[in-house]
């Protein structure tokens, strides 16, 4: 309630200051709120801006002078000439490009490292740097694009401070791009009843989905943990539900504050439990994070040079593995590094490749798939669809309890038990972890979603102001229960 209270304050001083005093209110409530979940990390995102700044504008100056050179010279230089001075003009700046990375991935593993260790036990040190990966990778998408000659190099150290921790995508997302927020983040916006009115009910929507169906679940997650057989599946089932909620609850958060003040952010989820392929699942789900990694990691690796050299000398003995390759080093490299990014354990490592291999399969299968279908034709309709997503919604599932039991070994014992020894009667136990009652309204809640987001915005607000009395009767409160506390904020 005081992030509400607080929120409502920062919100009624927007519209009332001048336009050029907006943007800066933005930046300080954004201090504040950052603040105020842990003082300490302040020092890294100060660190972080500055340093971001000043090797971008470095790049992009070096860019400027390359430009003027060729331009002032351009009758003069041959163009051998002119080839080879670009091409040392951008050896030099791929040099501060790779100090900037340097710089945010140092910092940003060694949080990581110590946050997933008993490394800080050790040395007795307890810092909260909230959301770093996530205001990492938004300034280190911004350095590259800069390199890239993609976005133009912020002049305003206050405002790379802003568009790094604006305030309702700090905590987990979404992970935005410089050229699309900018567009709204520092416009002196009018108010706009219609977008406030959007962005009300997705703010409603998101505590919703995060205090009356995810809170609910989660209070049956850590006795659940300790099941096996049908119930593991029953507990991985519950994840999914939990997750989502939650995870999609705090995005509908963040997007619908931002709506409030008229700044877009990018969506991060396109109903990714009707996806019908893992492939489709991934472009559904976490999206700015899917499409962070693709454009910066997975497509980077895929045309390097190295890559390209073992290309070459592979497609001169098998041409068809030749084109393979890049995609399969690139997958997993990329799948790999995602996994660290969740966190430095052997459980979101194997995550990560899990994911990555049976992406690299799913593919690999495609032309088996177009021979199946030629052969059973009537394999196709509403019901095969409903088979594709039952299936890719499980498999999923199953991935996921890697980040359910956090250990590798117990994972898949854990798997082996949904097979060898499902003990179905066990599932009694399992239903036990949360009195009817609240499976009950957390079930309900759940049925409510599956309306869909664009057909319940479309209800009256007598709908919203409903929805509203049900959250504060049916959210989970209480006393050391910590309700800003969202699964995806320990990423």
């Amino acid at each position: 309630m005081a992030f509400v209270g607080a929120l409502a304050l920062v919100f009624a001083l927007y519209y009332a200051l001048p336009k050029k005093a907006r943007w800066p209110l933005l930046l300080l409530a954004s201090l504040g709120f950052y603040y105020l979940a842990g003082w300490q990390g302040l020092c890294y995102v100060v660190f972080t801006v500055i340093s971001t700044w000043l090797v971008a504008w470095r790049i992009a100056a070096m860019q400027a002078r390359q430009k003027a050179y060729v331009a002032e010279h351009r009758g003069e230089l041959s163009r051998e000439e002119r080839k080879a001075y670009n091409a040392g003009q951008k050896r030099a700046q791929r040099r501060w490009l790779i100090l900037g990375m340097a710089l945010n991935i140092g910092i940003l593993a060694f949080m990581i490292t110590l946050n997933s260790t008993e490394l800080k036990n050790t040395l007795k040190i307890d810092i909260v740097v909230v959301g770093i990966s996530y205001y990492t990778f938004r300034i280190m998408g911004y350095l590259i694009d800069v390199f890239w000659g993609k976005a133009q190099a912020q002049k305003n150290p206050a405002k790379l401070a802003l568009f790094t921790i604006f305030f309702p995508q700090v905590w987990m997302g979404p992970i935005s791009r410089y050229d699309y927020l900018s567009e709204t983040l520092f416009s002196a916006n009018r108010f706009d009843w219609e977008a406030f009115q959007s962005g009300a009910q997705r703010v409603i929507l998101g505590y919703f989905k995060k205090l009356v169906i995810a809170d609910r679940l989660g209070l049956a997650l850590q006795d659940l943990k300790g099941l096996s057989g049908a119930s593991a599946l029953f507990t991985m089932i519950v994840y999914a539900a939990t997750l989502y909620c939650d995870f999609t609850g705090g995005m509908d958060i963040a997007i619908g504050i931002g709506e409030c003040f008229g700044i877009k952010m990018e969506e991060n989820f396109d109903s990714p439990f009707r996806s019908k392929n893992i492939f489709e699942y991934w472009r559904r789900w976490h999206i700015t994070m899917g499409t962070w990694f693709r454009d910066y990691v997975f497509y980077p690796i895929s045309v390097a040079k190295p890559l390209q050299k073992l290309t070459a000398r592979i497609k001169r003995k098998n041409p068809q593995l030749a084109r393979r390759v890049p995609v399969y080093i690139a997958t997993i490299v990329t799948w790999f590094v995602t996994g660290i990014w969740h966190g430095a354990a052997w459980n979101f490592i194997v995550w990560g490749l899990a994911n990555g291999v049976v992406i690299l399969i799913s593919q690999e299968l495609q032309s088996l798939y177009g021979k199946f279908h030629k052969r059973f034709p009537k394999m196709k309709g509403r019901a095969y669809d409903a088979f594709q997503v039952a299936r890719t919604f499980m498999l999923m599932a199953f991935i996921r309890a890697f980040d359910i039991y956090q250990d590798v070994p117990l994972t898949f014992s854990r798997f082996a038990s949904v097979f060898i020894r499902p003990q179905f009667a066990a599932l009694a136990d399992a239903v036990q972890a949360l009195p009817w009652i609240d499976w009950l309204v957390a079930g309900l809640g759940v049925c409510l979603l599956l309306i869909g987001t664009k057909r319940l915005r479309r209800l009256p607000a007598a709908f919203w102001l409903l929805l509203v009395l049900v959250i504060l009767v049916f959210g989970v409160y209480g006393l050391g229960y910590d309700a800003s506390a969202f699964i995806y904020t320990r990423f």
